[in-house]
């Protein structure tokens, strides 16, 4: 799909022509694609999230999906996409001798207070595009835990679906309550304080415990990891009015290339965004950079499941936190040079998904955002192809005023 369109927990989702809420809401399109909706339950919290806050990052080990796992090249025929809505580390990679995927992390925050400003802890954390993202609270039951998650519309945040379900629980596996507090910086939040979910999405996939996985890491290692949760407006206005814009979304490896260079691989330069709860106590937002290499894998259900795995040293609480291609703002070409092609700035193409147990792998995993064997569909209403453009269809529909 040429158009391009703009933009941590997931149940499967089905097409459908006609949408049918059914106890917390669900869809289903007559090939079989179909989404789960869940919301608050039960008071708010009188106190809120206090700490660092508990990890829902699944992990897995090399026994179960190797490091580097055999690669591939997506099918053709799935077109590529994205949508138009509109801190340096060091090179490093894990410990292990026998996994080692170069990567950078760093603190977004400056050290020392800039020119013209006397808050470095805000610089650029606070500033556009880094802005977009934030740290993610769910409660399940009484228990705080912590994920990361993105502006894709106006009211719509896009994070990884076992942030705000159980994997499989289906009615019982819902998160509480959640909150979202963009550019947090510090243990009390950040700028804007907190937005408070009204709805989340997921795959019925996921609700239900069927989606494809990979065998020995059922729930963690999964084609549809990915949900989207509904913010409610402050004083009417909605977080991506008040913080000046959202990321972009795409689907089907935009800005992934095959390349000799790699082997052949299909790989993407790609921006990991994430609170992680074991470097900073969670309260800074890290910058990783890495290449992003397109898994191909067969599922434990026998169908084709698709994942990208990149270098990084981030851990639990970087769930659902975005993974982007051409992060940052376009500079100006005023002379002979070119910015490339599938060049669109801050494209969400995957939210991270899991880990590997061991310290020191420093490699994570995302679900492959595009068609599927759950998702088919190569457009879905003008809003993408795949789970993520099914996922996004599914959640404007029912919700039109958050995009």
């Amino acid at each position: 799909m040429s158009s391009l369109l703009k933009a941590a927990r997931l149940t499967s989702i089905t097409l459908g022509i006609t949408l049918a809420l059914v106890e917390m809401g669900s869809a289903q399109l007559a090939n079989g694609a179909a989404a789960v909706t869940g919301g608050p339950s039960g008071p708010a919290s009188a106190s809120g999230p206090v700490g660092p806050g508990l990890s829902r990052l699944p992990t897995t080990t090399p026994s179960v999906v190797p490091y580097a796992t055999s690669g591939g090249t997506p099918v053709a025929t799935d077109k590529a996409g994205a949508s138009t809505d509109t801190g340096v580390g060091s090179d490093a990679y894990g410990l292990s001798a026998s996994f080692k995927w170069p990567y950078t992390i760093a603190r977004v925050a400056v050290t020392g207070a800039p020119f013209n400003t006397t808050n470095g802890a805000l610089v650029p954390v606070a500033s556009r595009p880094y802005r977009f993202s934030g740290k993610l609270w769910m409660r399940f039951g009484s228990s705080w835990y912590v994920c990361t998650a993105s502006l894709i519309k106006k009211g719509v945040l896009i994070t990884a679906a076992h942030c705000v379900h159980n994997y499989g629980q289906q009615a019982s596996g819902w998160a509480n309550e959640v909150r979202w507090y963009p550019a947090n910086y510090a243990a009390g939040g950040g700028p804007w304080g907190y937005y408070q979910g009204v709805g989340w999405r997921i795959p019925t996939v996921y609700y239900n415990g069927t989606d494809t996985c990979q065998s020995g890491a059922i729930g963690v290692v999964c084609n549809n990891d990915i949900a989207t949760v509904t913010l409610a407006p402050k004083s009417g206005v909605y977080a991506g009015n008040a913080l000046g814009g959202w990321y972009g979304y795409g689907w089907n490896g935009y800005s992934y290339l095959a390349t000799p260079v790699f082997g052949n691989a299909t790989v993407a330069q790609i921006t990991q965004i994430g609170y992680p709860v074991a470097i900073d106590n969670g309260y800074q937002m890290l910058r990783g950079d890495s290449y992003g290499k397109y898994i191909a894998m067969t599922g434990a259900n026998g169908k084709l499941l698709k994942n990208t795995q990149l270098g990084s040293a981030m851990t639990g609480g970087s769930s659902g936190g975005p993974w982007l291609v051409n992060f940052g703002t376009a500079p100006a070409v005023t002379g002979s040079a070119s910015l490339g092609n599938a060049a669109n700035r801050n494209i969400v193409v995957g939210t991270t998904s899991w880990g590997y147990t061991s310290v020191g792998i420093n490699v994570q995993g995302a679900s492959w955002f595009g068609q599927n064997a759950e998702f088919p569909g190569a457009n879905y209403n003008g809003r993408g192809a795949g789970n993520i453009g099914f996922m996004v269809n599914y959640t404007c529909t029912g919700a039109p005023a958050y995009c």
